[in-house]
């Protein structure tokens, strides 16, 4: 018998992010802690897809005539500079993969370091910490945005 696939609680996954990002705005170590470790118990694909939905929305916003390799290295080389001291592991490479994840790009086996989903998810945190508030738009819209995007997606027939 097959597990049925673990499904995540919008509301549930929406406070998790939220939690994370403001912890990481605070300076509070132990509540990003606290927030990315419910975010990694909860459906990895889920959590990927909503946070790059996020970032992916943001960086719309901020570049509306498109991204380019220097937009993209300016971002990773900004938060790797604003890393909070505290934040562990910060690995610039690991931004670059939750990144260019997030704009539905993946690297070829063996062009990009292979980390464990906890590793890059709070990469992809740390960067929409960083992102998000650029656009002057609180992150409950860009949540909102995007949770509305994947239900859209779920509800198209695939022909």
């Amino acid at each position: 018998m097959s597990t049925p696939p673990r499904t995540t609680d919008p509301v549930a996954l929406t406070r998790a992010l939220t939690r994370a990002v403001a912890a990481l705005g605070a300076d509070d170590p132990e509540g990003f802690e606290a927030a990315s470790v419910a975010l990694a118990a909860m459906d990895a694909g889920q959590v990927r897809t909503v946070l790059g939905r996020v970032l992916r929305g943001a960086l719309e916003e901020l570049h509306p005539d498109g991204l380019d390799a220097d937009d993209l290295r300016a971002v990773v080389q900004r938060c790797t500079r604003s890393a909070p001291a505290w934040f562990p592991a910060l690995d610039p490479q690991l931004l670059v993969v939750a990144l260019v994840g997030a704009l539905g790009e993946h690297p070829e086996e063996g062009e990009a370091p292979r980390a464990p989903h906890e590793a890059v998810l709070r990469h992809g945190l740390l960067l929409a910490a960083d992102v998000v508030p650029r656009t002057g738009r609180p992150l409950r819209a860009h949540l909102d945005a995007a949770l509305a995007e994947v239900r859209r997606a779920e509800t198209v027939e695939m022909p």
